[in-house]
């Protein structure tokens, strides 16, 4: 029996049209399962889209979004030997970047990259290492623009002593719900779990402050949904949803892929002991990802990726128990206590990356080896740049 789809409101069919013109045989479905935009597949006389409408109460302004589209477009297009691939846009029938809807809603229209397919985990080795390169290529990328002329599309990225700010904020607003008696005990020990890592929250802030590493164009959210493979094997298409991209730092990359691929259970919401850091799958990103980056991270910043594997689930994490006690106000759930089971998992998955700390260490030296024995024959002080490393 065929499955049945949810009806699409005509109201949507008539900003499909916007983009595509009339057309009798326009069909439209939902799209992937993210967390912050509504995005469809539209099937036109014309082809295929990608239609989505841009979240305005997360992203303040979308034309930041297309300006910053528009730089990495024509750089990917300038210096195509660096094999970057990016979905294309569709310019509206007026030839705007995206177009207002009556209900004020932004929408805007890609290319839908076919025959493509998403995971919902890493698979092999051979997988593990096309993500790494996939990642690598576009920083590489990246390294071409200068971040000075980068829009920032989403305010307060990857900051975490925001959002531990925010987490305080909601904390003084909720303490009654919190300590109340019969309120869940699972709070309190997600709490004390970020208690008692107060010192990495600001790790990467400090690094910046230190001068020990600096601000580079990134992705800004490069979970594995985000990474279209081909249809026929296991190569990387390309990286998608690139409305975070914007300055930052490569750590915040690295550790969000990671995050991401190294946690077969994904973002589970039991926080239960089946959540692992695959350290076979890190070890295959990062082998990739420092081949094709060679030079482009120092000493200083490579001994920053322990560190940022290990803050960027801590963060998120953090952002989901925020969002929970808000009442699940940014992330989409399908129950009232998903966030704080999302946040529970993050903090599992912390906790089996510190357990792992050595051998994490251990594949992040193999993985740049070269920048190492550069630097230090050129008068680098590897220790040098130890020392100045903030505690965690």
């Amino acid at each position: 029996m065929p499955r049945t789809r949810p009806p699409v409101s005509q109201s949507l069919h008539d900003v499909a049209r916007r983009f595509v013109g009339h057309d009798p045989t326009l069909g439209i479905e939902r799209l992937g399962a993210g967390l912050i935009n509504a995005t469809y597949r539209v099937d036109s006389a014309q082809g295929s889209f990608v239609l989505q409408r841009i979240n305005e109460a997360v992203f303040p302004a979308p034309e930041h979004i297309m300006s910053n589209l528009s730089r990495l477009h024509a750089m990917a297009t300038a210096r195509q030997e660096l094999g970057v691939r990016l979905p294309t846009p569709r310019p509206a029938a007026d030839g705007a970047a995206f177009v207002r809807a009556c209900d004020g809603g932004i929408w805007r229209m890609m290319e839908y990259v076919s025959p493509s397919r998403t995971l919902s985990e890493v698979q092999n080795p051979v997988q593990a290492s096309e993500i790494g390169r996939a990642l690598g290529r576009f920083h590489r990328l990246g390294s071409h623009l200068d971040p000075v002329d980068m829009q920032v599309a989403l305010p307060g990225l990857h900051h975490t002593p925001g959002y531990r700010a925010e987490l305080d904020q909601t904390l003084a607003m909720t303490v009654h719900q919190v300590s109340a008696p019969g309120a869940d005990a699972r709070v309190t020990d997600a709490l004390a779990f970020i208690e008692t890592r107060t010192a990495l929250v600001r790790v990467l802030e400090d690094a910046v402050r230190a001068g020990l590493t600096t601000t580079r164009v990134i992705h800004g959210d490069p979970k594995l949904d985000n990474l279209l493979f081909d249809q026929a094997n296991d190569r990387v298409l390309c990286l998608i949803d690139l409305d975070t991209v914007q300055p930052g730092l490569l750590h915040h990359d690295i550790g969000d892929c990671l995050r991401s691929c190294c946690n077969r259970a994904g973002e589970a919401t039991d926080g239960g002991i089946a959540i692992q850091f695959d350290l076979d799958v890190c070890r295959g990103i990062l082998a990739a990802y420092g081949a094709e980056t060679r030079g482009l991270l120092t000493t200083a910043e490579m001994d920053l990726i322990y560190p940022c594997i290990r803050l960027i689930p801590f963060e998120l994490g953090i952002r989901f128990l925020t969002d929970h006690l808000r009442g699940n106000r940014y992330f989409r759930v399908t129950a009232a206590g998903d966030n704080l089971g999302k946040a529970l998992g993050q903090f599992a998955l912390v906790a089996d990356i510190e357990r792992k700390a050595k051998s994490i260490e251990a594949i992040v030296a193999r993985c740049f080896p070269c920048e190492r024995t550069t630097e230090r024959s050129n008068g680098a002080s590897s220790q040098g740049n130890r020392d100045a490393q903030p505690a965690i």
